[in-house]
């Protein structure tokens, strides 16, 4: 029993490695700071710590990457992670996503004294745009925000809802006026009994 879990615990590994395999990029050392990804040439700046292990970028690496001017890769709980980051005076991408935040990066997000590595791209790609026709697809329809509700569908609502009375916010407002804690209400006077005592005799 236990050898075929085993079994089938392996398979699924080396299928799985299969996958990472046939998604990995192509990534190779030219020398001890150069590097080429899927052709493209990148400049290793930074490997701090020995972050920079080329098997494991090898499976991480996207084709979305591309587009930033520096990828940064951090180690945390034995998962590499990679980020982009723009030049300095980009108006790409938001102020926090510029090369001169790295440290704040690295601070608020990675692991306390990680090991990491900071990649240039020397060959930035452009995102390929996308096509007109398909942009549509994802925009909201006009009708579908403020659709028309066909006048049956009103008539069998007022029938329904027709005793109920509409709330109007500005109209008929009662306004609750609270007493200070100090201040007690005035007792209303009555009349006043006043009585003797008398002892028997």
């Amino acid at each position: 029993m236990k050898t075929e879990k085993k079994e089938r615990r392996e398979a699924q590994l080396a299928k799985k490695a299969e996958a990472i395999q046939a998604f990995a990029s192509d990534v190779q050392m030219q020398d001890s700071t150069n590097i080429s990804i899927d052709g493209h040439p990148y400049t290793l700046l930074v490997n701090y710590r020995e972050g920079f292990q080329i098997e494991k970028l090898r499976e991480r690496f996207s084709k979305i990457l591309t587009k930033y001017d520096y990828i940064v890769g951090d180690w945390g709980y034995d998962q590499l992670r990679l980020h982009g980051f723009y030049e300095v005076e980009s108006k790409k991408g938001v102020p926090s996503q510029n090369i001169d935040r790295l440290e704040d990066y690295l601070y608020e997000y990675c692991n306390f004294g990680c090991a990491y590595f900071v990649l240039h791209n020397l060959e930035v790609q452009q995102p390929e745009p996308i096509p007109a026709g398909t942009k549509r697809k994802f925009k909201k329809n006009k009708m579908d925000t403020h659709r028309k509700v066909p006048s049956k569908v009103k008539k069998q609502r007022d029938k329904i809802y027709g005793d109920e009375k509409k709330y109007d916010g500005n109209k008929n407002k009662v306004h609750k006026f609270k007493t200070p804690r100090n201040v007690q209400p005035k007792k209303q006077q009555t009349k006043k009994h006043h009585f003797t005592i008398r002892q028997k005799g």
